[in-house]
């Protein structure tokens, strides 16, 4: 239960984060437009759901050549590691840091995340911290990009793409083992040294469980859409779903000990808090 409940946890300090984050950028988009990470600068465009999935099968396969394939792997891995660590946190400090007038908050922004960039850098073991934050910006980001329509879109394809990856593929599994040996910030993990027996003696060995940063910023994506269409209320609503939904897939991988897609069971669970929402309370 220790491993659930520390999961849990990160995940919902992403979430809370995040929303804050896209609640801020949505309710001044003319301050904000230029963060609008699609090429047409349309929300409502279907078309970028099916881009931008596009572009995840493309890094995807970028990403398991260079573990396959490059002796300077890690190297790559780190380095892009930290680059996304400053993007998406100076979103996080800098939006941040304008809600509070702070002032020359951008120049604080940058300052900030590259205190993280180098933290990161020398203390790897900081891994969780570094991924909350990164995953706070990018779902933020993309959930102020893209309409809720095209939001559920892209949130179906990806779950499908999850499913896919994880069950028949496997490459998933492959990239999440490899990665995890890196610490990078690609995702949250809990661990812990646990006693057993085997063959009769007593043994220990380390017992992990991992979430990756997709799996947080995804469900976090839906829930600023939800609040630019809808209400906060509704975005909460979300945030609750896809915790539910996580508590579920962590009881069941913990219990089991394997690799499950995260993604279908935490969307599903969001869509249908969303949609009870605008139900019962609208």
């Amino acid at each position: 239960m220790n491993h659930i409940a520390r999961i849990v946890a990160m995940f919902l300090i992403a979430q809370l984060i995040g929303l804050f984050v896209g609640v801020q950028m949505v309710g001044n988009k003319e301050i904000y437009s230029t963060f609008n990470v699609t090429p047409n600068q349309q929300p409502e465009d279907v078309g970028n759901s099916v881009l931008f999935i596009l572009y995840v099968l493309a890094v995807a396969v970028i990403v398991v050549v260079i573990i396959r394939y490059f002796r300077w792997a890690s190297f790559l891995l780190r380095a892009l590691e930290l680059l996304t660590i400053f993007v998406t946190s100076s979103i996080v400090f800098g939006v941040s840091l304008a809600y509070f007038n702070i002032p020359n908050a951008f120049e604080m922004s940058i300052v900030l995340s590259m205190l993280l960039v180098v933290l990161k850098f020398l203390y790897p073991k900081i891994k969780n911290v570094t991924a909350i934050i990164s995953s706070s910006g990018v779902g933020a980001l993309f959930g102020f990009s893209f309409g809720i329509v095209p939001t559920l879109l892209f949130v179906i394809l990806i779950s499908l793409y999850d499913f896919i990856s994880v069950f028949i593929t496997k490459h998933m599994v492959y990239m999440a083992k490899e990665m995890s040996k890196m610490d990078l910030s690609f995702s949250v993990s809990s661990r812990e040294k646990r006693y057993v027996r085997e063959k009769g003696k007593r043994k220990e060995e380390e017992f992990s469980v991992e979430l990756g940063s997709g799996d947080i910023a995804i469900p976090l994506m839906l829930a600023v859409s939800t609040y630019s269409s809808f209400t906060l209320v509704d975005s909460l609503a979300v945030v609750l779903g896809s915790t539910i939904g996580l508590v579920i897939v962590l009881y069941y991988v913990t219990r089991k000990r394997i690799f499950l897609p995260a993604l279908p069971p935490l969307c599903f669970c969001g869509v249908l808090f969303l949609a009870v929402s605008r139900v019962l309370l609208h």
